[in-house]
């Protein structure tokens, strides 16, 4: 009887031992939302835009109780005079998020080729993906063979929007 328990001792502390030497980040926080929009407000959601459009991408972390990183992301997917899901690094946005929150990057694409393009959010815990949402929408009409550069904003939740702030803030 000795023997079982000290070797279940052993075995528990070297358990344990392993354990506490390990990064360990428990989170249940995700991404319950993804909208693509033509409003700020999120009231008109479409998957059509043109040049000029601006596309308002809002992504909402619940089960948050403390801070995660949204990393936002586009793509074009099969958009005429680009290789397949060509990456889009020039608009690429990480968000910082406290609690139950959420952030509205907005987008305001000039000379984009017609074509298939996603955006996707990825959630970082800790340095750690927890979880990621994608969401794809066309630009009818199309521009020039790359995009150009664009307007981008984060919202928090309580913050104000593009909108109501200063047009000139955001060109």
């Amino acid at each position: 009887m000795g023997k079982i328990r000290r070797s279940t001792l052993i075995g528990l502390t070297l358990l344990l031992t392993w354990v506490a030497g390990c990064k360990v980040s428990c989170t249940t926080a995700n991404i319950s939302s993804l909208k693509i929009t033509k409003d700020k407000e999120g009231n008109v959601p479409t998957k059509e835009f043109s040049n000029g459009d601006t596309i308002y991408v809002t992504a909402t972390v619940s089960n948050n109780g403390s801070n995660v990183t949204l990393k936002v992301s586009f793509f074009a997917e099969k958009a005429a005079g680009l290789k397949e899901n060509t990456p889009l690094s020039q608009f690429d946005k990480s968000i910082d998020i406290s609690g139950n929150n959420y952030a509205t990057y907005n987008l305001t694409p000039h000379d984009f080729p017609a074509g298939l393009y996603r955006v996707e959010v990825v959630m970082l815990y800790n340095g750690d993906q927890k979880d990621k949402k994608s969401d794809t929408f066309t630009i009818k009409g199309g521009g020039g063979a790359t995009p150009s550069s664009a307007a981008t904003t984060n919202t928090p939740a309580g913050k104000a929007t593009p909108a109501d702030e200063d047009e000139s803030d955001n060109k």
